[in-house]
């Protein structure tokens, strides 16, 4: 089902704070079905950033946000599963997630989990996990994530995936090949574009063609810095091509 999300990196657009940007959209008119929080931007201390877990998590449940989670660590090590990997399914259920995504990792570890444990694991947390193609040379090269995502799907484990256009044109892939490459697989798609120089920019500034990427019912998350009254004009400019 296609759905419209914010990813919170859109508060750097005027220097917000991640709770800041929250406090926004709920006070806002702006339709959304979904918040898509960034782990690296709450409080690095255990205590305070439980605090803000359960602040979100009751903003949330007034809204009616479904909640994603991003989180910019390794899924797999060469040893199978990151050993963080619990830590971080504790998190996403206080903050109230339904998922949550990471970094691939290391390949060599895909195969060394264990499906059952790993789908246990997932059950009793009621979480979904998506890895994503980032702008790391190690994890965002689109033969790496065909691979990744080949073998993850041969080994049966349940991870879905985020495609993010604008990661691959950053890393010298092109966009629509890797769509069309990776469609069958993602189940998350996030939407932004990047200018000639390959820094971020609204969606009609920059040069991936964003609207031929968008026929997959599947949510959708905006994930690129600008200002309130552009996320305005930006939500209607999505909408419509929607």
């Amino acid at each position: 089902m296609k759905k419209i999300y914010l990813n919170t990196i859109i508060s750097l657009g005027e220097s917000l704070t991640q709770q800041e940007f929250s406090d926004f959209l709920a006070q806002s008119q702006l339709e959304i079905d979904g918040i898509e929080y960034r782990y690296e931007m709450f409080a690095q201390d255990t205590a305070t950033r439980s605090q803000e877990f359960l602040q979100f998590l009751e903003t949330g449940k007034l809204k009616n946000w479904d909640v994603l989670l991003s989180i910019p660590s390794p899924l797999f090590t060469a040893e199978g599963l990151t050993p963080d990997f619990d830590t971080y399914l504790q998190a996403a259920s206080q903050l109230g997630a339904q998922r949550i995504k990471m970094n691939v990792g290391e390949l060599s570890g895909i195969t060394k989990v264990d499906v059952e444990e790993f789908t246990a694991l997932l059950q009793e947390y009621h979480l979904k996990v998506n890895i994503e193609n980032d702008q790391t040379e190690a994890n965002g090269r689109l033969s790496f994530i065909k691979e990744a995502l080949e073998t993850i799907t041969d080994h049966g484990l349940p991870i879905g995936y985020t495609f993010d256009a604008g990661n691959f044109t950053v890393m010298g892939d092109d966009a629509d090949q890797a769509y069309r490459l990776l469609k069958a697989y993602a189940t998350v798609v996030h939407v932004k574009n990047v200018n000639q120089d390959l820094g971020n920019s609204l969606l009609d500034d920059g040069i991936i063609p964003w609207r031929s990427q968008l026929d997959l019912e599947v949510p959708h998350v905006l994930e690129y810095p600008m200002s309130l009254s552009e996320l305005e004009t930006e939500l209607k400019l999505f909408r419509e091509a929607f």
